[in-house]
């Protein structure tokens, strides 16, 4: 899933080099260097490929910390839906 997180970032920053740079450590906002639009726009890819609805106005930046802490918070989205 980091490796889908990463390519999506980078997908939409339009920079295939985030794909190498980045990893499970990274800092999406910092590392990726999303700004506020282009954050909105990588919430509605995630929702879309991986199948979540992710509450934006109650959102907690702090999974934005890590790739890897983000994928958890996607997986726990999942199991919770499936439940």
């Amino acid at each position: 899933m980091e490796q889908q997180i990463i390519a999506l970032i980078s997908q939409i920053k339009d920079d295939a080099e985030l794909t190498a740079t980045l990893n499970g450590d990274s800092n999406i906002m910092t590392d990726g260097g999303l700004d506020s639009l282009q954050l909105i726009n990588f919430i509605l890819k995630v929702e879309e490929q991986f199948g979540v609805e992710i509450d934006f106005e109650a959102f907690d930046f702090s999974y934005m910390e890590s790739v890897h802490a983000f994928c958890r918070y996607i997986s726990d989205m999942q199991e919770t839906a499936s439940v």
